[in-house]
């Protein structure tokens, strides 16, 4: 959770104090210094009540910009409240990006769709005092900027009564694709910033002040700069208690599942012991290579091209191309269509079922889950993982990785210099059971290959594809944007086989050497926010300790 410290009209107006705000708000150990910039002439009327106050206690714009300038030198991010399109303007010209819009122009149109112009900004969307319908209204025009909703209540100091903090639950379940914040006004420096740890906040955001003693602007829910410390402490330290978002044996706990579990003995029996494995190790460690599966890894969340594999493909959809393409793999004990249980993914199902694949359900998000559990279920020795939006993956190649996984007692086989999207991966169940228990979070189990790339003690082999193709590896053929749809199909007319589930490696190559190549330069995500530059992947890939490598030549 970051943790934000406002600064509001703490300043009084004096340049001095809000640079000295800006260095103790970093010295506590604040994420974020937040400010609102105004220009009252846009801001209110002359006859406002309140017009002389904000026109007595307010930084000119050259002032804002001697404070912006010593936030990035003392290395502090400053996310300014915008209050007015002036000011909106003044910060946008500043550079900022990243800014905060004040729960007094949730529902003022003209600002909104000011701001809607920009591609290139993110918003904190605050909500005091809103309505469900008015979020709703700011969001239909800037919801594609706003990272987060920030509850909070206007009263200062907030009572905990007036609290509400589950509304936070309400905005998550809402409002699902924003992340949530809360300005706290409370009090509380303790209990009420770990309640919100716990609800799973993104931001929280408190006043800090140098004195309280002025009794001016905002200090009644003030912090002195050494209480926002011990606040921002005690924040870190409790957040290490949240973990991450799983359920799965950490690293330190791994050790003690040898001890507690109860062992498989002779007979059937289950004692424990010290030697011998849990049951669902034994039967991984039981199963034969050489019966083969595939999971058919699918999903409808697409954003860029939604319900991509339920796209028409040859005579059929793209998902059921893909299946029956696959059934042709002479040395595959079976196929199943593996996607999650969300109701979301349930069309997709059907349309398996209505076509005569074999249907898996599990997991939402762990693609390793469901890849294993699917594997107990059916007693296979070996898992293929292949994505539905890849619908020219190879059966030949997939046959021929299966026999060297076999004859060489191989964890994991891949092929290289292939287009993208032609290729699977095989992995030993009995490894892959392994490789799950010792990973740190299997909700990341989608970058797969990256856990394999980073395993040096796995036996891999590999079948190396050699061609007169040059970059024939940059070319892709998996599905992820409307481009990429349109390619594949432009290869299936090409090919023009009656039975195009058939279409053989060596035909594909044969018809795609004017394809555009993928810029090899670009970057491909990673967990926790890292990304590698594609060419890089594949060098890597392609320089793994490989047991065994086999030409194969097209």
């Amino acid at each position: 959770m970051k943790v934000i410290a406002e600064s509001a009209f703490n300043h009084n107006g004096s340049l001095t104090y809000t640079l000295d705000l800006a260095k103790e708000a970093k010295k506590a150990g604040a994420d974020y210094f937040t400010v609102q910039v105004m220009d009252v002439a846009a801001f209110c009327v002359e006859n406002y009540s309140k017009y002389d106050i904000y026109e007595n206690n307010t930084l000119s714009f050259e002032e804002w910009s001697e404070v912006f300038a010593y936030c990035r030198k003392i290395d502090i991010e400053v996310i300014p409240c915008v209050l007015d399109i002036p000011s909106f303007d003044f910060c946008y010209a500043e550079g900022f990006r990243f800014l905060k819009l004040h729960a007094t122009d949730i529902t003022n149109k003209t600002m909104l769709q000011k701001m809607a112009g920009y591609d290139d900004l993110t918003f904190i969307l605050e909500t005091q005092c809103a309505t469900n319908l008015e979020i709703k209204f700011a969001l239909d025009i800037i919801g594609n900027q706003v990272e987060c909703l920030m509850h909070g209540f206007s009263n200062y100091p907030t009572e905990v009564e007036d609290l509400n903090l589950n509304a936070l639950d309400y905005l998550k379940e809402e409002f699902p694709q924003y992340s949530t914040g809360l300005a706290d006004h409370s009090l509380d420096t303790t209990n009420i910033p770990l309640m919100v740890l716990a609800k799973g906040c993104e931001y929280l955001e408190k006043h800090i002040t140098i004195t309280r003693n002025n009794r001016k602007f905002d200090y009644q829910v003030s912090l002195y700069p050494h209480e926002f410390a011990v606040m921002v402490q005690q924040l870190k330290h409790y957040q290490l208690a949240l973990g991450d978002y799983k359920k799965h044996p950490s690293k330190s706990e791994l050790p003690y599942r040898n001890v507690m579990y109860k062992k498989v003995l002779g007979g059937g029996d289950f004692k424990r012991a010290d030697a011998g494995v849990e049951y669902i190790t034994h039967q991984f460690n039981s199963f034969k290579k050489e019966d083969v599966g595939i999971a058919l890894i699918a999903r409808l969340k697409s954003k860029r091209l939604p319900l991509k594999v339920l796209k028409p493909f040859h005579d059929t959809n793209m998902i059921d191309f893909l299946y029956q393409r696959l059934k042709t793999a002479q040395k595959v004990k079976d196929v199943f269509l593996s996607t999650s249980t969300l109701a979301e993914d349930t069309p997709l199902a059907e349309v398996g079922v209505e076509k005569g694949h074999k249907v898996y359900r599990g997991h939402a998000v762990s693609v390793l889950d469901r890849m294993l559990e699917l594997s107990l279920q059916e007693q296979w020795g070996s898992v293929f993982r292949v994505t539905g939006d890849n619908p020219f993956t190879d059966p030949d190649l997939v046959d021929e990785m299966i026999t060297l996984m076999v004859e060489n007692d191989l964890d994991y086989v891949r092929a290289n210099n292939v287009p993208f999207g032609v290729s699977a991966e095989l992995f030993s169940t009995k490894y892959l059971w392994n490789l799950y228990l010792n990973m740190d979070n299997p909700m990341h189990s989608e970058y797969l290959t990256l856990f394999i790339l980073n395993d040096e003690h796995a036996k891999k082999g590999c079948i190396d594809v050699e061609s007169t193709l040059k970059d024939i590896k940059f070319i892709n053929l998996s599905v992820d944007y409307p481009e990429d749809y349109n390619r594949v199909l432009m290869l299936s007319e090409r090919l023009g086989a009656t039975n195009l589930t058939e279409a053989t490696l060596k035909d594909i190559f044969g018809v795609i050497e004017d394809f555009k190549r993928v810029d090899k330069n670009k970057l491909i995500k990673l967990p926790e926010g890292k990304e590698i530059v594609f060419s890089e992947f594949l060098k890597r890939l392609e320089n793994q300790t490989y047991v065994v490598r086999k030409k194969m030549n097209l």
